[in-house]
């Protein structure tokens, strides 16, 4: 199983849309997460808490998540960064089987997470633009229309864990 989500990258210019894209495999099982170097591992060891402490069942496969981050960005920045904790998650969860969501490829996602299952979104006009100007879906708790339509999250993560949503300005 494989597919792509689109989150955003902030910069001195404003937001940047990014890629993030991944797939499970029968192979040795784990989570490994490509394209941010240092920040990958705690990110990853972050999803893991808060995916046992809401003992979730994920299936024994090697889950493989990539985030397709260009030159252009230059260093990466943890203040940027943190902001692809929450769109990380809900593609592993889907990966795995456990969102009532047929596919992810034409939806926006974007948030940090805290070890309690919090989800701090970042959206503003700039961010809903950005969805309007590539055709996407926003994934949002936020009461926000969008030209394309917004997933709510609280729906999509309803029926399988408790998370908190929040959103603030970026």
């Amino acid at each position: 199983m494989e597919t792509q989500l689109h989150s955003c990258y902030f910069t001195k210019k404003g937001p940047t849309i990014i890629t993030l894209f991944g797939y499970a495999t029968k192979s040795v099982p784990g989570i490994e997460i490509n394209g941010l170097g240092k920040y990958g591992k705690a990110i990853k060891e972050k999803i893991i808490f808060v995916t046992r402490a809401r003992q979730l069942k994920i299936p024994l496969k090697r889950f493989v998540l990539n985030v397709e981050l260009t030159d252009e960005f230059g260093d990466l920045e943890s203040a940027s960064v943190k902001w692809l904790e929450y769109p990380l998650l809900l593609h592993y969860w889907y990966l795995a089987g456990l969102l009532p969501i047929s596919k992810l490829d034409n939806c926006f996602a974007i948030g940090s997470l805290t070890p309690n299952g919090e989800v701090v979104e970042p959206i503003d006009k700039s961010v809903v633009a950005l969805c309007e100007e590539h055709h996407l879906h926003l994934i949002a708790s936020a009461d926000i229309e969008t030209p394309n339509g917004v997933i709510d999250g609280k729906d999509l993560f309803g029926s399988i864990a408790e998370l908190q949503f929040m959103s603030v300005p970026c």
